[in-house]
């Protein structure tokens, strides 16, 4: 779901939003009620979250299929000069019959900037609400099965209780959305650890679950009698809080948790094995791989039904399964470099060894895709990867070089044959526990990300986006960065990373007559890389976009997600950052003085500080400058209080090597609390370091 539906629905603003006497902040989502969508009907739901919800005039939503509009909110008086103070939006959501099930990632666009991402899950059966006092047996919600319930663990203690009916030799699914609707929220420090136990009509525990899909609880069970039962959903820790939404899944259609093989080649047709209640149905079962290389989900067909969504890896790679038993080096599968491996960690302890041929000094690449945070990889297996020979000796190992995912890169010392073993950190293992292994060798190769995920200008100002690069296997090559699908009266300077830096600095600026507007919006990175026959190849690869994510404690931390977006909003408190000179010459040793004057809205007075790279409390998360060139603090001004003036003094080392045309930026910070900080920029400074 890479494509953003743009929505757009009936302003809301006021006279009263042009009276502003305080920081503007973004609107910072929190969450949504109802969360779950069911396809092919419409609902209303509100949206709230921190900060200022007030003129939500558009929506962005991931992916295609769902369509918005704004539903007005009554605007509370404000006493001038401060401006009326809104925590929630509405929108009117229409799910069309086919729409792409699964969590969905949405923003709202309103004069004051872009939202933090929310996110909402996408059904195919009846969704019912959460009613009433349901925290005993007793109270229980009756509930039909199969529905989506929408409800919050909305205090500390708080548990809640729904009945239902079964058949004898019935089986039932329940999954509860929570955590993994949390996960991405920009202002939510404390999170939910939900925890599923069902009882029969007397009041005796049956089964339960805690942390299946991350922190998410999955629960399967078949019934031996008719009756009454009920599914609790509670807090593991007995902790609540009223952002706390979740979605309980209650199901008697065939579930699948993973399947086993997870991966296939595209457009081909594999069987696989379901993991959950659809292998009671049917153990083995065709699957067509998609077309598309990649990580996604699929559905299958079970007894004439079609399940749940679940993750499946399309790959190019030759692929192989694991033969059992390959408990010890001597029992190892063989495979071919390059190749996909697909296996299980079947059972507590178990151990899984493959044999493969090295030639000396030519690097191949092992990579775990099975269990990623954030990600629709959700395997229970926490892997650790060795390379050995086969006397036992570990040549190589890895764990956790992708969240939970190990990966390893090893360059033979001599020819010949190599062990490779993967088991599970934690000694543990079951069906839930499969994993896909690439085995290829290893191509040079780049990543990217953005931080921070979003963009938002008022007419005539910018602001700046740090992109980074992780060059791998040997790629030392310049990257290009290109932004598609900017607004109209939206621009951006060009950026080629150079081979002796690590990020680059794009800066958005929107026109002085840009029109009011929010659209999502791709970044894209280019190199040509040298393979090892000396044949040139182009490498494409997509910028992950960086959520600033507001730690307890104060600390920032970033989290991968889907919607780039740009935004050009109304005036704000910068109008505009200047700076003289706007182009740099250092020689080595050499220092300059940048001046710099900020344009104020007439209205705002309140603190500013000035700076080059983004930190914060210590920690520099982007830095624009070259290698070998740094910021004078002591010979700079850089908290301005309520002034509009002030200067930064950059050094180039001794030792500092040429450089070319480096974009950099000066920022005007204004503070919205203790993390988060709105930040305004210089137009782009191209910086030259002579020989």
């Amino acid at each position: 779901m890479r494509t953003l539906r743009v929505i757009i629905g009936c302003g809301m603003l006021t006279a009263a939003i042009q009276t502003v006497c305080a920081q503007t902040s973004y609107p910072m989502i929190t969450h949504a009620s109802p969360v779950a969508l069911q396809r092919g009907k419409t609902v209303e739901i509100s949206v709230d979250g921190q900060m200022n919800f007030l003129g939500v005039y558009k929506a962005l939503i991931q992916g295609n299929g769902i369509s918005a509009e704004i539903v007005p909110v009554p605007v509370p008086n404000a006493v001038a000069p401060a401006k009326p103070l809104l925590k929630t939006a509405k929108l009117r959501l229409t799910v069309a019959p086919d729409a792409a099930l699964g969590v969905r990632e949405f923003r709202l666009a309103s004069a004051l900037g872009l939202s933090s991402i929310g996110q909402l899950l996408i059904v195919d059966d009846p969704v019912a609400l959460e009613t009433g006092d349901n925290n005993t047996p007793e109270k229980a919600n009756p509930v039909q099965v199969p529905s989506v319930i929408c409800g919050r663990i909305e205090a500390a203690e708080d548990a809640d209780f729904f009945k239902f009916k079964v058949e004898a030799g019935q089986t039932l699914t329940f999954e509860v959305f929570c955590a993994r609707i949390q996960d991405k929220i920009h202002d939510l420090q404390k999170h939910a650890d939900p925890m599923l136990t069902l009882f029969d009509a007397e009041g005796r525990e049956l089964a339960a679950n805690d942390d299946y899909y991350f922190a998410d609880p999955l629960l399967t069970y078949t019934f031996a009698k008719a009756g009454d039962y009920v599914i609790q959903v509670r807090d593991s820790k007995y902790d609540g809080d009223p952002r706390w939404v979740y979605a309980l899944h209650v199901t008697n259609k065939p579930y699948v948790a993973h399947l086993y093989p997870m991966a296939g080649n595209p457009g081909k047709e594999v069987e696989v094995e379901p993991v959950g209640s659809a292998k009671l149905l049917q153990p083995k079962i065709k699957l067509r791989v998609p077309d598309e290389i990649g990580v996604g989900q699929v559905q299958l067909s079970v007894n004439g039904q079609q399940t749940n969504p679940t993750a499946f890896i399309v790959s190019p790679l030759p692929q192989v399964l694991e033969t059992e038993p390959n408990d010890t080096p001597e029992q190892a599968t063989r495979i071919a470099i390059p190749g996909g491996i697909n296996g299980r960690i079947g059972a507590p302890r178990d151990l899984d060894h493959f044999v493969f041929q090295a030639q000396k000094g030519k690097a191949i690449r092992f990579e775990v895709r099975a269990r990623r945070f954030g990600t629709a990889l959700n395997s229970s297996v926490d892997s650790v990867l060795e390379v050995m020979s086969f006397k036992g000796q570990v040549l190589a190992s890895n764990d956790d070089a992708f969240g939970k995912d190990s990966s390893v890169t090893f360059a033979p010392t001599a020819d010949g044959e190599y062990v490779l073993r993967i088991r599970d950190l934690n000694s543990k293992g079951g069906a839930s526990a499969v994993y896909f292994i690439e085995a290829d060798w290893a191509r040079p190769d780049f990543a990217l990300r953005c931080d921070p995920d979003k963009a938002m200008i008022g007419p005539g100002s910018s602001t700046a986006w740090y992109v980074h690069v992780v060059r791998s296997n040997g790629f030392d090559g310049p990257v290009n960065v290109e932004v598609k699908g900017l607004p109209a009266g939206v621009s951006v300077n060009p950026l080629t990373i150079p081979p002796s830096m690590t990020q680059g600095l794009l800066v958005l600026t929107a026109a002085a007559d840009a029109p009011r507007d929010a659209v999502g919006v791709q970044l894209v990175g280019t190199a040509t890389v040298k393979q090892a026959d000396g044949k040139e190849e182009m490498l494409v690869r997509a910028v992950t976009p960086n959520q600033e994510i507001y730690l307890p404690g104060g600390g920032r931390g970033r989290f991968d997600v889907g919607m780039p977006a740009v935004a050009v909003t109304d005036p704000s408190d910068i109008l505009k950052v200047d700076v003289k000179p706007a182009t740099i010459a250092l020689k080595p040793g050499q220092e300059v003085k940048i001046e710099v004057t900020i344009q104020r809205r007439a209205d705002y007075d309140k603190s500013v500080s000035l700076d080059i790279p983004l930190a914060h409390l210590g920690q520099v998360f982007g830095n624009p400058l070259p290698p070998g060139v740094t910021v004078e603090t002591g010979k700079s001004k850089t908290l301005l209080g309520t002034g509009s003036q002030g200067h930064i003094v950059l050094k180039a080392a001794p030792n500092a090597a040429p450089i070319e045309n480096v974009p950099i930026s000066v920022l005007a910070h204004v503070s919205i609390n203790f993390v988060v900080k709105v930040s305004y920029s210089s137009p782009p400074i191209l910086l030259t370091i002579q020989k």
